[in-house]
Formats: structure tokens, sequence, C-alpha cells
């Protein structure tokens, strides 16, 4: 099954470590379209020369998918060039409560720096 829509940032807060360059930040989203979810993102960053940027964290997203309820974690890896960020997720397995108990999937969200709070996400998945 896929599911696509968009993704907004709603609250923010970032801590950088000015010894290692090492920023952890703690975001909260909310999913639009055929996922309709708020999460809590939690992400280490490190910046690097020339504008580029890597990050992991991992999200945990409560909702629906469709006539589903519940919630999961997804497992993002991603990375910041031009002002383009690309990550790729990862559903987490096990991490599915309620009606996404044994959810399993991967998927992508892209966002441009270009004064939107918006990124669109495309998340495939299934069920065991």
């Amino acid at each position: 099954m896929l599911a696509c829509g968009t993704v907004k940032l709603f609250g923010l807060d970032e801590k950088l470590d000015l010894e290692t360059g090492l920023r952890r930040s703690k975001l909260t989203h909310q999913y639009l379209g055929d996922i309709e979810a708020e999460s809590r993102f939690e992400c280490l960053a490190y910046a690097g020369a020339a504008g580029s940027q890597n990050f992991v964290g991992l999200e945990y997203l409560t909702g629906r998918i469709g006539n589903r309820r519940g919630g999961f974690i997804i497992q993002h890896v991603g990375s910041v060039k031009s002002g383009q960020t690309v990550s790729t997720l990862n559903v987490i397995n096990g991490s599915g409560t309620g009606d996404f108990e044994g959810i399993r999937g991967h998927g992508r969200t892209t966002w441009n720096s270009n004064g939107s709070d918006c990124s669109q996400v495309l998340l495939e998945y299934s069920f065991d």
C-alpha cells in the first residue's frame, strides 16, 4: 500500500554542541493527506563544509492511515544539500501499536527551503 501527503513543522527545539558540531533537535510535526497524524521527532545532525548536513533520527507517529489507527516509529537517515532536504524512511519493525501492529515499510521525505514549512512524504507499507 502507498500513502502520500505533506508534513508540517509545528515546533522546534535545537541545541548545538560547539565542541563537536553536533546539533540535537526535537521537532513536532503534523501529517496531512493519506497519513493523518501528529509526531514527535528527535534527530542528531552534523553540518559539514560547504553547507552540507547529514542527520539521523527517530519519529513516533500517532494517528490514522485509511481505517487504521495507532502509532509506529520511523527511522530517518537524511541529508541537506543546496537547500534541499531528503530523508530515507524505514518503519521500525515491532514498533506498531493499535491497528498498526505488524506494520512494515519504507519511504522518503523531501523539503525545499523556499520559505515553506512543509515537506512531501511518500510511505510504502504493508502488514505481517
